[in-house]
């Protein structure tokens, strides 16, 4: 069962203003939405049942139906005070547990074992500690892969992978600038990339072969900035390492 409220994480920056607006409405109202038909929903938005059917498709339903079934069966995830990081660190959890479960990742998976060789890039520092623990995760698994540090060092990298090859980025943003050049190259000699950013459109996703996402919520500090958890990134590596030792264990 899809989630509904993943599903528009997922999506949302590719919808257009209208939709973003329409997908706020459903998300606002899904009690009164999941009892209504497609025509009259339409009406309530301003709006035609096309264009319901599109918002629906583009959202990753079947369908209307297929959406009003999952609106039906979603949990709703309450409001949580300002300072209710807890409760904000528990709704994180349980969107990354439902992202999980509706992402197929066999393809990464089988690309994953099958390539000649894994190449690791982290885009900052905690994003580097948790790709060393990835790494190590997969090495106990029997994948052998290769930590690559710095932008030049990947430039280098570049020059010797091929097709065969695999290069796994963590980042937070997706939109680091100086390793854009590096993956337009990475793209150009057709080698598959794997991409772990935070949900959202973002170049290192729209240039991926596999494109994952993590939860990275903001969470207020003393000195009034604001920092990001990556405890999403270690959640879905983690999940990654299972699903990969799955994998290699039954699958086959």
């Amino acid at each position: 069962m899809h989630d509904f409220e993943t599903s528009v994480k997922l999506h949302y920056d590719e919808l257009t203003e209208a939709e973003q607006e329409m997908t706020r409405y459903i998300l606002n109202n899904r009690e009164l939405v999941s009892q209504i038909g497609i025509v009259k929903l339409g009406t309530l938005l301003l709006s035609s049942k096309s264009s319901v059917l599109r918002l629906a498709k583009k959202l990753g339903f079947n369908g209307f139906s297929d959406m009003k079934h999952t609106l039906q069966h979603s949990p709703i995830t309450p409001m949580l005070e300002p300072m209710d990081l807890m409760g904000d660190l528990k709704q994180g959890l349980s969107h990354m547990l439902n992202y999980s479960v509706q992402t197929n990742f066999q393809p990464f998976l089988s690309k994953l074992k099958n390539a000649r060789m894994v190449y690791l890039f982290a885009t900052g520092f905690s994003q580097n500690n948790y790709t060393k623990e990835f790494s190590k995760d997969l090495m106990i698994n029997g994948r052998s892969n290769m930590l690559i540090s710095g932008e030049t060092n990947l430039a280098l990298s570049i020059k010797s992978m091929s097709p065969d090859d695999l290069i796994v980025f963590t980042s937070l943003s997706g939109e680091t600038p100086i390793i854009k050049d590096s993956v337009r190259n990475l793209s150009f000699k057709e080698i598959p990339i794997a991409s772990f950013t935070r949900f959202g459109k973002n170049f290192l996703s729209n240039h991926a072969t596999f494109p994952m996402f993590f939860e990275a919520n903001d969470i207020p500090s003393p000195n009034d900035e604001v920092q990001s958890s990556m405890v999403g990134l270690t959640l879905i590596l983690d999940i990654v390492t299972r699903k990969y030792r799955e994998f290699i264990l039954y699958d086959e």
